[in-house]
């Protein structure tokens, strides 16, 4: 018997947001915690320039799990620090309509693009807000969503099943009007997702009308912030793949990683799909996550593109964040709806333009050769769209890459060269589909893994929400893990976690 060569109250696989979220909720309890990372940046450098891997926003609205997440960690005012200020917030670009976005600007921008029309946009959209406010006590209340135990799951129920419900009747009525199907890919285009249900279409309205708030430093910004809080809680992060687990008495106690390591675990939660765990547990692998991955559906892949140009390229007035819906009349995906993204300017007055878009999946696996052809497609059409939105943006370009490519940047005439960047491609991030019960179709996949001390967390879990979804998703996992180790019910009040 290999006897572990350290072992942790909690070992978490992956260190995306919603892992990072959970250890650090953990940690915090007072729970030995130990999170192993993929090893997958935030950024890469080509030269003098950080280029992010995808851009982030982050919910910070009353009642949001982005303000419980801050609250609880007493991290509000570090990341308020991190938050963007522009005069405009967000902005959305059609072929017929350019409106600004953010604070009390829908209304007055509406009525002048569209008169008299604009009255039912505004209505609809008002109670788009009501609607999407049903999803608060889900997403923020003292109950893990999905919901885990019989008493949770039934009161999980009830609030989901009344969200749903409202907001199939506010979706079913807007569909009377064309400015639904604009409506959806703005909801695809802040969730990256291509086929958001009802309520999340309306928390994506929500947010838009607000105006969602740009980070500085892009993802980067968060995990920072996150590993801080984690390691002052004395957890720990640490880069390794996991190549083996061992399992005794209906447990995970132990994985192993690549080097050789052995690590003990009390509790583990996976940021893993079922089908990842499934072959890293081999013939150990309870049924459950089988059918877990039965339920679960690949609809696409999250695509990036970097634009780095100098400052006279950026459109006056362009603001930090803009929502591009370049055909209403087709599916949105791909670059008939993306967003992009403007980082700030540097000191030599050039600025990143990262866009962002969503790769539609094929039935069946894509060998290779025909997702890089894709890719290749799918790039050429966001880089005619962008010249739309900047019109003069190729006269002032400096480089342009993809972290998904292995190739060397594209860089016009006398503006020098690159090598291929190392460690690239990275893989593009999967979008899934799932329609598990009581989560107003949400849903994907459940916490529960078919493991005593096993938990489920990640983007598979709430796929529908984007990041509102991780953030409850990590929330939550920490919550069962909690509970498994026989901590209290009120763990996470913040008395119980204590000052910063």
């Amino acid at each position: 018997m290999v006897v572990p060569n350290n072992t942790y109250d909690l070992v978490v696989l992956g260190d995306d947001l919603a892992a990072l979220v959970c250890a650090t909720l953990c940690a915090r309890r007072g729970m030995r915690t130990l999170v192993l990372g993929d090893d997958r940046p935030a950024r890469y450098t080509l030269g003098p320039h950080k280029l992010p891997i995808e851009p982030a926003l982050w919910p910070v609205s009353t009642g949001s799990p982005g303000d419980r997440v801050l609250k609880e960690l007493h991290a509000e005012l570090a990341l308020r620090r991190k938050l963007r200020e522009p005069r405009i917030a967000a902005q959305l670009v059609t072929p017929d309509l350019r409106i600004d976005l953010g604070g009390d600007r829908l209304a007055s921008e509406l009525q002048r693009e569209l008169g008299k029309a604009s009255e039912t946009w505004i209505d609809r959209w008002a109670k788009g807000t009501e609607v999407a406010r049903l999803g608060d006590p889900l997403l923020a209340s003292e109950h893990a969503f999905p919901g885990v135990g019989f008493f949770e799951r039934r009161e999980v129920t009830k609030l989901a099943d009344a969200a749903g419900e409202a907001a199939n009747r506010w979706w079913d009525d807007a569909q009377t009007d064309p400015s639904a199907r604009l409506w959806r890919h703005l909801a695809a285009i802040a969730l990256r997702h291509p086929a958001a249900p009802p309520l999340a279409i309306a928390r994506a309205l929500d947010a838009w009308q607000a105006g969602p708030p740009s980070l500085r430093g892009d993802g980067d910004a968060v995990r920072e912030l996150l590993v801080e809080k984690l390691t002052t809680a004395g957890g720990e992060v640490r880069s390794g793949k996991v190549t083996d687990a061992t399992v005794s008495w209906g447990k995970l106690s132990s994985v192993t990683l690549a080097n050789g390591d052995e690590i003990g675990a009390g509790q583990v939660v996976a940021s893993r799909t079922p089908e990842q765990l499934g072959e890293l547990l081999g013939k150990k692998a309870p049924k459950r996550l089988s059918e877990l991955s039965e339920g679960v559906e690949l609809v696409g892949y999250r695509y990036t593109l970097n634009v780095v140009i100098d400052e006279a390229g950026i459109p006056e007035h362009m603001a930090p964040t803009v929502a591009v819906v370049a055909a209403p009349d087709q599916e949105p995906i791909g670059d008939a709806a993306f967003s992009i993204h403007l980082g700030e300017t540097d000191d030599a007055g050039r600025v990143v333009a990262t866009l962002a878009a969503v790769l539609a999946a094929e039935n069946g696996a894509m060998t290779a050769d025909r997702l890089a052809a894709k890719c290749m497609a799918l790039r050429a059409g966001l880089w005619n769209r962008l010249g739309d939105v900047m019109p003069f943006f190729e006269k002032h370009l400096v480089l342009a890459h993809s972290p998904h490519e292995a190739t060397v940047p594209q860089v016009p005439g006398g503006r020098g060269s690159y090598d291929v960047p190392r460690n690239l491609p990275l893989a593009m991030s999967p979008v899934w589909k799932g329609k598990l019960a009581a989560t107003a179709d949400t849903g994907a996949v459940s916490y529960i893994a078919g493991l005593k001390n096993l938990t489920l967390t990640g983007d598979q879990i709430l796929p529908a929400l984007g990041i509102e979804g991780a953030l409850a998703a990590g929330w939550s996992a920490a919550k069962v893990a909690c509970a498994l180790a026989g901590k209290k019910k009120d763990y996470l009040r913040d008395e119980v976690v204590g000052a910063a």
